[in-house]
C-alpha cells in the first residue's frame, strides 16, 4: 500500500458552490473489461455516460460514470507502457479492483489502495468519497493498476511500484488529457490530447527550482515533503518516466520491470536488470538522470566551468570568513558546518542567506560531475533554514513540544560534513590521471 504523501494534496482549491448529487439507493457497476467493480449510492435520475465537466477540479462520482473513467485511466496507462490488456489471461478473478464510493469518506482524506491475497493472486480495494479532486482520483487508480500489473505471479509476496513511478505515470496521464480524463455527469465534452505540450509545466517548474537527483527521487523522505516539495517531486517523476519511455525499448523495459517486482525485495535490483546494458548499477542511472536534466533544462555544457574551477568556487563559497569561539580573535575561513555548529542562529542567518544565492549561481555553471553535489548542499541548507524557522514561529498544538533546535543543528552538521567528505573525494577523483584502456 502506498499512502503517505498522497495526503499532502488532499484538499483542492475552493470551488463555486454547486448542489451535491442526490442519492437514492446503492448500485454496483462492472466496467467494460470486468476488472473494475464500482459500488456506491445511485443518484436519482439518469446521467449520460460519455460526459464530463472540462476545467473543473472536483469530480462528482457515481458508479456508472466512474466505471467508465476507471477503464479510461487503465487504457492511458497501458498506452503509456505500450501494453495490451491481458488482465483476463489470469482467469478474470484475481486482479480485480474494487472501488467503493462511500458518503462516509471525507473529501480530504488520504486515499490508500489496499491489497488482499485472493486465490492465486491479489485483489485491490479503493475507498472514495462522493466528490474528489481529479488528480487524486487518477493517482489512486494509477497506483491500483500498476500494483495489479506488478502482482500477476501468485499471492505469496506483494510487489509495490515505487512512488516516483506512480506519480510519473499519473502526471503523464493528466498532461495527455488537459481537459480532464474523469467523466462528469450532465456536461458533454471530448478529450483533447496534446502530447507536444505535455512537458510544458515540467519545464516551467524546473526553471524556478532545482530538480531532484535520482537518489532523492527514488527514496523520498516523506516527512519532509510539504506541498512545495511534493510538487517538485511530482514534476521530476513525470520527467523521469517520460524520458525512460524514450530509451530503446523503454516502455517494454518498464513493463518487464513491473512484472518482476514480486521477485525482488527492492525495486532497484529489478530496475537495473530490466535496463541492462544501459544501466549496470544505480550509479549509471544517476549519471543518465544528470545528463537528462542538463539537456532538458538547456544547460550548455560547452560553456560550463571546468570541474576543477567549479569545485574551487564551491570550496570558497562554503568557507566564509569568521571567528570561532576560543580562536583568540583571529579571523579565518570556516567550514559552513562549523558556522552552524558554533554560532548562534541570529549570527548564522545573514551568512546562510548570502551563501544560498552563491550556491545557486555555482550550480548553473557547474559541469555534470559537480552539479549534483552543489544541489545536495542547497537542499541541506534550505531544509535547515525551514526547520529552524518552524521551530521558532510555528504555532504548537496543545501538548506538542517545539522542535529541538539542538537536534536540528546536529543533524544538519552531520549531513554537511558527509557532503564535505564527498567533495574531497570528488576532487581526488578528478585530479587522478585517467588510466588508458588496454587491449589484448
Amino acid at each position: 500500500m502506498i499512502g503517505g504523501p498522497m495526503s499532502l494534496l488532499a484538499a483542492g482549491p475552493a470551488l463555486p458552490a454547486t448542489p451535491p448529487p442526490r442519492f437514492d439507493e446503492t448500485a454496483t457497476t462492472f466496467s467494460q473489461s470486468g476488472q473494475f467493480v464500482v459500488s456506491g449510492p445511485r443518484p436519482k435520475g439518469s446521467a449520460p455516460l460519455d460526459t464530463r465537466s472540462p476545467g473543473r477540479v472536483q469530480r462528482d462520482l457515481t458508479p456508472q460514470t466512474l466505471a467508465v473513467s476507471c477503464e479510461r485511466v487503465k487504457a492511458e496507462i497501458l498506452r503509456a507502457l505500450n501494453l495490451p490488456d491481458t488482465w483476463r489471461n489470469a482467469g478474470g478473478r484475481s486482479g480485480k479492483i474494487l472501488v467503493a464510493i462511500d458518503e462516509r469518506v471525507r473529501t480530504n482524506m488520504p486515499i490508500a489502495v489496499a491489497a488482499s491475497p485472493f486465490e492465486h493472486g491479489w485483489q485491490f480495494r479503493i475507498p472514495l468519497p462522493t466528490r474528489i479532486a481529479e488528480e487524486r482520483l487518477v493517482r489512486a487508480l494509477t497506483e491500483a493498476v500498476l500494483m495489479e500489473l506488478a502482482n500477476r505471479h501468485g499471492n505469496q509476496r506483494l510487489g509495490e511500484p515505487p512512488l516516483w513511478l506512480v506519480e510519473g505515470v499519473t502526471q503523464t496521464i493528466l498532461a495527455a488529457s488537459p481537459n480532464g480524463v474523469i467523466l462528469q455527469p450532465q456536461t458533454r465534452g471530448t478529450t483533447d490530447i496534446k502530447m507536444d505540450e505535455a512537458l510544458a509545466g515540467v519545464r516551467r517548474e524546473l526553471t524556478r527550482r532545482p530538480p531532484l537527483e535520482f537518489h532523492e527521487l527514488s527514496q523520498p523522505d516523506i516527512s519532509r515533503l510539504d506541498e512545495t516539495q511534493w510538487h517538485r517531486f511530482s514534476t521530476c517523476s513525470h520527467l523521469c518516466f517520460h524520458e525512460l519511455t524514450r530509451l530503446p525499448d523503454g516502455k517494454a523495459r518498464i513493463a518487464r520491470w513491473l512484472g518482476s517486482l514480486q521477485r525482488y525485495w527492492n525495486w532497484q535490483t529489478g530496475f537495473t536488470e530490466a535496463f541492462q546494458p544501459m544501466f549496470r548499477s544505480l550509479l549509471d542511472v544517476e549519471k543518465w538522470w544528470a545528463l537528462t536534466l542538463a539537456n532538458f533544462t538547456g544547460r550548455n555544457q560547452a560553456t560550463a566551468w571546468p570541474a576543477g574551477v567549479a569545485l574551487r568556487r564551491l570550496d570558497e563559497a562554503l568557507q566564509p570568513v569568521g571567528i570561532l569561539p576560543n580562536a583568540g580573535g583571529r579571523a579565518s575561513r570556516l567550514a559552513i558546518s562549523d558556522v552552524i555548529a558554533s554560532w548562534d542562529y541570529p549570527r548564522q542567518l545573514p551568512v546562510l542567506r548570502q551563501l544560498l544565492p552563491q550556491l545557486h549561481a555555482i550550480r548553473v555553471s557547474s559541469p555534470l560531475e559537480v552539479a549534483p553535489l552543489v544541489n545536495r548542499y542547497i537542499d541541506v541548507l534550505e531544509e535547515y533554514l525551514a526547520a529552524r524557522n518552524r521551530s521558532t514561529i510555528a504555532p504548537l498544538a496543545r501538548g506538542q513540544a517545539p522542535p529541538s533546535s539542538r537536534l536540528i543543528t546536529r543533524e544538519t552538521v552531520g549531513r554537511l560534513r558527509e557532503l564535505d567528505g564527498q567533495r574531497t573525494q570528488l576532487a581526488k577523483d578528478l585530479a587522478s590521471p585517467k588510466q588508458p584502456a588496454t587491449g589484448t
